[in-house]
């Protein structure tokens, strides 16, 4: 991910359907292998019911201070 300039940030970051996601290939998983197995995996993962979503709420606090490394 690219911030518009360097230094530190403060925010929040959240998600939802984390569970039912993770529920859903868990379920996906623990079905048992047969001939169709990697074909049902493959179209299980790319069609899940539901999705994830995740965001990151930032905002510019300040410019960072410089390390000890830096003159």
């Amino acid at each position: 991910m690219s911030l518009p300039r360097s230094g530190v940030y403060t925010g929040h970051a959240w998600w939802e359907n984390r569970q039912a996601t993770g529920d859903y290939y868990q379920t996906t998983l623990d079905r048992p292998a047969d001939d169709t197995f990697e074909d049902d995996l493959t179209e299980a993962w790319n069609n899940p019911p539901v999705t994830e979503r995740y965001v990151l709420d930032l905002a510019y606090s300040r410019a960072s201070e410089p390390s000890d490394d830096e003159p």
